[in-house]
């Protein structure tokens, strides 16, 4: 069975993502953990509100339409 390239590159960018969240938990000081970024970027009001309105566009145009 062949898989077409964009299922390659899906699993490409989710092979990647778990390699930086293994990476952020065995050498923090190359990459911060997932939940330090998070803490840092909910830190400021504005860009909880940014957040905030990209999750609301994301739902409005994928999952309603």
């Amino acid at each position: 069975m062949i898989i077409s390239i964009p299922v390659w590159e899906y699993l490409g960018v989710i092979v990647a993502g778990l390699f930086l969240w293994l990476l952020g938990r065995i050498r923090p000081e190359i990459v911060a953990p997932f939940g330090d970024l998070i803490a840092r970027i909910m830190h400021n009001r504005n860009t909880r509100l940014a957040i905030i309105v990209v999750w609301w566009w994301l739902g409005w145009h994928f999952f309603t339409a």
